[in-house]
């Protein structure tokens, strides 16, 4: 069974309120109970909470192919290639980088939000499980129609879990171009949303970070100031303590990088692949969920 949590930019005030005094960082991980207000800052559980986190140290990502009206394909894989390198240069200690590599991996037909695995949900045919791909993708229309989804999110990313361990094993990212225009260049004058700063953000919850219940400084602020987007594009402290925290540094020069996700890859929403396209290994799979993860416009 798979679980699922999502998270959008929204809800400061009743975080903030949450703060203890014997936090240090204000960085929160997000968790196997979909807990926002549950700020776990470790690898230890609270309860049968259990904190996200990839645990190989390369992931990949793909972009749906047909982008979006306002943004070509192009512009958008390059703003995305670089959000994700902003948190894979964050300084941990002794100006180390954190340990994930984070992977382009190009263009891909499926735009669902999705995990294929053997949990009792999937369609497996001949024994063989569709495969998958952590997608972007980018809503010009009927963001309202789906489940989850609401006015005032600029984005939303969706993760996969095994809700034993809280080992991601997908995560898939949508933008808001249908209610709301977007920039790719450093004119991000209202109305307009910075891209680059919305998507640094949500390439966190990719990463395994909730809401920060620091200030609006931080890249993980719940609300996106379209006045000072710098803010979302650039780490802060706290940001910078809860990537490292997760992924400590580590010497990834000679580790072989395998960015296929858990269940296996396909470009392919699982109706549409052939049996024999991206499948996982038998016996793959366990319980998880999935949580939707956002990020909201002031």
């Amino acid at each position: 069974m798979s679980t699922k949590s999502a998270r959008c930019l929204g809800a400061a005030a009743a975080l903030a309120a949450l703060a203890t005094a014997q936090q240090a960082s204000a960085y929160c991980r997000s968790n196997t109970c979909k807990v926002s207000e549950l700020c776990l800052q470790d690898d230890l559980p609270v309860g049968y909470c259990r904190p996200l986190r990839w645990t190989s140290s390369c992931i990949g990502f793909n972009v749906q192919e047909d982008a979006s009206g306002e943004i070509s394909y192009q512009e958008i894989s390059d703003v995305l290639d670089a959000a994700f390198r902003t948190w894979q240069e964050a300084p941990c200690d002794g100006g180390r980088p954190p340990g994930i590599r984070v992977q382009n991996l190009g263009p891909v037909s499926c735009g669902a939000v999705e995990l294929n695995a053997r949990d009792g949900k999937t369609r497996i045919v001949d024994g063989l499980v569709p495969g998958n791909a952590n997608v972007v993708v980018f809503r010009d229309m009927d963001w309202l129609a789906s489940a989850g989804h609401r006015s005032e999110m600029l984005a939303l990313t969706t993760v996969q879990f095994d809700k034993n361990t809280g080992d991601l094993w997908g995560a898939d990212m949508e933008i808001n171009t249908h209610l709301y225009d977007f920039t790719v260049g450093d004119d991000s004058a209202a109305p307009r949303e910075d891209l680059l700063a919305v998507v640094t953000h949500e390439a966190g919850h990719f990463l395994g970070l909730d809401h920060t219940l620091a200030g609006p400084e931080a890249t993980m602020h719940d609300r996106y100031d379209r006045s000072d987007p710098m803010n979302f594009r650039t780490l802060h402290a706290d940001d910078i303590a809860g990537i490292c925290q997760i992924y400590p540094p580590r010497d990834l020069s000679t580790a072989e990088c395998n960015p296929i996700p858990p269940h296996g890859f396909s470009p392919e929403c699982a109706d549409d692949q052939l049996v024999a396209c991206g499948v996982a290994p038998p016996g793959a799979g366990g319980a998880g969920w999935s949580v939707p993860l956002a990020a909201a416009a002031l």
